[in-house]
This record gives C-alpha cells, structure tokens and sequence, in this order.
C-alpha cells in the first residue's frame, strides 16, 4: 500500500508541475518529507525509492522551459560569465562519458546517472532563477520547508526517548540495519527519526535551523520568535544525527554570515543579529547539559570528537584525495559516473573507486579537462552570488537578509560537501541546494530599497 502511495503522489505531483511549475517545488519537499517514513513500510524498502522526488524535479523543469519565456537566454543574458563557463563545462565532459559509456554491456547507464547527477544541479539553478516574483514568494518557499521538515525532526526525539519503539518509521530497522560509531570507551548511537539515515535527518536538521534563523532575521514582530525557537529544536535533532560534518555546518553557516555583513558595510545590523543567534546557540548548550557530561553524543562532538580537525578532514578527504586521484587515474580520470552515489547498484563493467568528497568525486568522474570547467562554473557562481548579496545588502533591500543567509547557507554546504559528497546521492538534496543558489541569483531584480513602512512577515 505505501509503495502505491508514493508511486500515486510522484505521478500526480508531477503532472501539477508541469501545468504549474512553480508549485513543483513546494510538492518537491512535501514529498521528500514524506518519503522515508511510507518507504520503511514497502517490504524490502527498495533503493531505487530514493528517486522518487526526481520525476516531479523533471517535471518542475519542464514546466517552467516551456512556460518561461527566455528560460536559458534571460538567465544567460543575466550572468554571462555563469552561462559561458556551463556551455564549457558540457564539452569539456564528453570525453569523461565516452569513457565511461565504453566499460561493457550497460555501461551506458554509469553515464546517464552522472550526468543526471550533475544535470539536476544546473538545471536547478536556472529553475531557481526564474522563480521568484517578489521577495514574498523567497520567504514562502523557506516558510514550507522549514515547517514541512522541522515537523518530521520530531521523530528524532521520538527514537531517543523510544516512546514508540516499535514504529517501524522511526529508526532505521526497517533498512535492515543499525547506525553505530565506536569511539574510545563509548559508542555513540546514530539516529535517523523519519528519515532513512543519520546523515539525510543531520542535513535536514541542518537545513532547517540555519533556514529558521534566516526567515526569523528577515522577519518582523513577534514572529520571528517563533523562527528562532524552531531553529533551536532542529539541533536536538542535529545533536542526534552523530555526524559531525552535519553539526559543524552550523558554526560556518553562522561565520560566513557574519563574515557577509560585515564586508558589505552593515556592522551596525551585526550587533542585533548577534543577539538573535545567541538563542539557538545557547540550546547547544541547554541540549547538552541534557544528555550529560558523560552523554556518548556530547564526548562525540567534542574532547575526543576533535582530533581530528576540520582543517585537517577537509585536507584529507578534500584536496589530498584531489591529487591522490590524478596520480591513481590520470588526466582523463575513470568516466563519468563511476562515483557518483548509488551507482554501485549498477550491475555493470566499471573501474573500483573510493573517492567520497565531492572535489575527489570530480576528479575520478570528470578528469583533469572537467574538473577545470567545473571550477570555472562554481567560481562564476560563487562570484556572482557574492556580488549581487552584497548589492542587496547596501542597498538594503528587503531582498537582503534571504541574500545574506542564502548565501551563507550555500558557503556552509560546500565545506560539508569538501569532506564528504555522499549527501548528494539525495535527488531532492542535490536540486533544492541548486534551486537556493538560483533564488538568490533572481534577487537583482529586486533592487528597489527598501520602503520605510512595516512590512508583514510570514
């Protein structure tokens, strides 16, 4: 029954976005909110079910080719350099999928599954171009899915205090297995609540505090507490998940924004942001006066949980393995999709890779060639999210603070995805990160001051 139910909501939330491909992505997190707990209840809970989100991505891009005028030329015509550096980056691949259309019978399929990998990425920030009419329609989007996945967190606090151990939804059980890490004289037990593993619910209870505090700093009156009070209860869940690359995207998140205000000038808006962001600061604290001292979460995050630091991780995992990979694979790498996650359900002739962090993802898949058009089109990208952020932030338009902490939530994910890239085996992860890029790059049409009058928030 639950498999039908899913497969039902695919296909009708799909034909929806293709008729109304704005709504496309609000049924997009829907689903993905929805979709782990109905999958521990298909029998065998089949992996291909975690490509259920991808046909209403699809068919949220369609919709909106053939509904917007200009869907590439406008984008295009608005940051060339971005454009340009794409159009490079698809020739600069095509050696990489020969390679790896070539292994054997059926590995053609490795090179469908790359470049859908990183098709949905691209697609999605032009998409996420198109979308905003006003900066209303930022907060809405932000507004659904903070409350659509901070209601699914709960099951974290759930599985903790086992008040429904024998829910088949909450855990991870129904997969088949349990999510452990030995530390020295402890073991730490990794929690998943709803969703189908500690790393997704880490993301997501990632996602929805650094999203909370960005909607509660853009907001007005006393509804902003209610952001911030929701991005203080997605760290129990985050405290929960036992993935530190999940947990320390929130102290980057929280210095890029910083960082952010103060190169555009606004040192004054720092010092009553500050105030805001100590509350959710502070329920790290409250969280871990709760599980003790001698809480196997709490020694995991810190004391022995700091070894081995982030400098460190990012140097091994991100830019040693980079240069580990040329040596092993040389300048044309291994083929496009080799690493790409959920590949190895393929049941085709390929090469044995180990690469996990994105930029040794990159590597292996794309060579040296794709590798460099790839940098060029995130350095286009970073480039211009930094320009038109700080033109909001000067001009102080009500666009601004979603610019802001947009912005510093893309700056926080790359650092997580520099260690570990496995997150993007998610299609729905991999799409709304490329949607939020595009939201913030649609911001230069939203350049008007701010006006002097109240505004309502959400």
């Amino acid at each position: 029954m639950a498999l039908y139910v899913l497969l039902g909501l695919a296909a009708l939330f799909s034909l929806r976005a293709v008729t109304a491909w704005r709504y496309g992505f609000f049924l997009m997190i829907l689903l993905a909110a929805v979709q782990d707990p109905l999958r521990k209840l298909v029998p065998g809970t089949p992996g291909w079910l975690v490509l259920i989100t991808a046909p209403v991505f699809l068919a949220t891009v369609l919709g909106a080719v053939l509904r917007t005028r200009g869907w590439w030329p406008l984008f295009k015509r608005a940051y060339p350099q971005v454009g340009n550096a794409l159009l490079m980056l698809i020739l600069l691949c095509v050696p990489a999928a020969i390679l790896s259309a070539t292994y054997g019978p059926g590995s053609w399929m490795l090179t469908v599954l790359g470049a859908f990998s990183y098709a949905s990425i691209f697609l999605a920030v032009i998409t996420g171009f198109h979308f905003p009419r006003d900066p209303k329609s930022v907060r809405k989007l932000l507004v659904v899915y903070c409350l659509a996945h901070g209601v699914m967190l709960s099951g974290a606090v759930l599985e903790y205090y086992e008040v429904f151990p024998a829910m088949q939804v909450i855990g991870t059980k129904a997969m088949g297995f349990e999510w452990m890490r030995w530390g020295s004289g402890y073991t730490v037990d990794m929690l998943a609540g709803f969703y189908r593993s500690p790393d997704v619910m880490g993301w997501h209870a990632a996602a929805v505090c650094m999203l909370s505090l960005v909607l509660g700093l853009a907001g007005k009156g006393k509804g902003r507490w209610g952001w911030i009070a929701l991005s203080g209860l997605a760290i129990i869940a985050l405290m929960l998940c036992g993935r530190r690359k999940m947990v320390y995207m929130l102290p980057v998140f929280l210095l890029a924004l910083v960082w952010i205000y103060w190169q555009a000038g606004r040192a004054g808006r720092m010092v009553a942001m500050l105030g805001l962001l100590l509350i959710p600061v502070g329920s790290v604290w409250l969280v871990s006066d709760q599980l003790s001292e001698e809480s196997a979460n709490v020694r995991y995050y810190s004391g022995e949980g700091l070894k081995f630091s982030a400098m460190e991780s990012i140097q091994g995992q991100g830019f040693g393995a980079v240069v580990e990979t040329y040596k092993q694979s040389g300048v044309l790498g291994e083929g496009l999709g080799v690493a790409t996650p959920g590949s190895h359900n393929l049941k085709v002739a390929r090469p044995r890779v180990w690469q996990e962090s994105a930029p040794s993802r990159i590597m292996v898949e794309l060579g040296v060639p794709g590798t460099l058009g790839f940098l060029l089109v995130m350095i286009g990208i970073v480039l211009a999210l930094w320009r038109t952020t700080i033109k909001q932030l000067r001009t102080r338009s009500q666009s601004a603070p979603y610019a802001a902490g947009l912005f510093a939530f893309f700056l926080a994910n790359v650092g997580s995805l520099t260690v570990s890239g496995q997150i993007l085996a998610d299609p729905f992860i991999a799409a709304f990160l490329g949607i939020l890029v595009g939201v913030v790059l649609s911001l230069v049409r939203f350049q008007a001051p701010k006006a002097n009058g109240p505004s309502r928030a959400v």
